[in-house]
């Protein structure tokens, strides 16, 4: 008998099992948290009653300007493939999950997490097979807003701030932190706005002094020497 020639492999996209690690990837993030990871959007997914039916909505996550023309013409062919198979319908959803892997934590029933990864975009596909519910979350990132964030990380921070409602921000760029400062300090005893300067850059620490006496309507009285020759054990400015 003649051995039958494999079928060849007509997928353009490598699709993968998400690692336990990743299970926060699949669901709504703080934005703070998208805008770091460079979050596009998610499309939201279910099979209807029948379990084939497709229906869907895209909801937007950041910046119109990375939903661009490119995405969505690769998110359009990432789709379409994956309707070939986990996305096929219910029934195709719940054998691919089954066998696999991919289980990761959170939700109400076990969800099961895949990872797209191109040139520019991650692609993060969460499904739940059951009926009855939405049974995909297609969570869309790009990957050149996040390698530009990691760039921005390895900068020095240089301040951090914070609010009474738990907000935190923290600055690698000078004038955005003096700046953040200099428009939120009047609305201290509201918003409870505190600043901690981590610097020893006698400008950048000189710069948060000049905006706090200013605010009282005074001039500082020290010259940018006297903080270029701190007094021994001094720390870094904050309130």
């Amino acid at each position: 008998m003649q051995k039958s020639e494999p079928k060849p492999n007509n997928t353009r996209f490598q699709i993968r099992p998400a690692s336990p690690e990743e299970a926060g990837l699949f669901y709504a993030q703080l934005p703070v948290e998208d805008e770091r990871l460079g979050a596009i959007g998610h499309v939201r997914m279910d099979f209807g009653r029948s379990g084939n039916e497709f229906w869907h909505t895209w909801w937007p996550r950041g910046p119109e300007e990375l939903n661009s023309p490119t995405f969505k013409s690769e998110l359009q062919e990432v789709v379409d493939e994956l309707r070939e198979s986990v996305l096929k319908n219910r029934f195709a959803m719940e054998r691919y999950c089954y066998g696999h892997g991919g289980k990761i934590s959170g939700g109400w029933v076990q969800n099961y997490g895949y990872v797209i990864e191109t040139e520019n975009y991650r692609y993060c596909l969460r499904c739940n097979p059951s009926p009855g519910d939405y049974n995909a979350y297609l969570t869309a990132f790009d990957l050149n807003v996040q390698r530009q964030n990691m760039a921005q990380q390895e900068k020095p921070l240089v301040g951090r701030v914070t609010f009474v409602n738990g907000d935190t921000q923290e600055f690698t760029d000078v004038e955005a932190y003096l700046r953040c400062i200099e428009d939120e300090l009047p609305d201290r005893p509201i918003t409870g706005f505190r600043y901690e300067t981590l610097t020893d850059d006698p400008a950048v620490r000189k710069g948060v002094d000049d905006i706090l006496f200013n605010l009282f309507g005074e001039e500082n009285p020290r010259p940018l020497e006297k903080y270029e020759t701190p007094d021994q054990g001094m720390k870094m400015g904050g309130m």
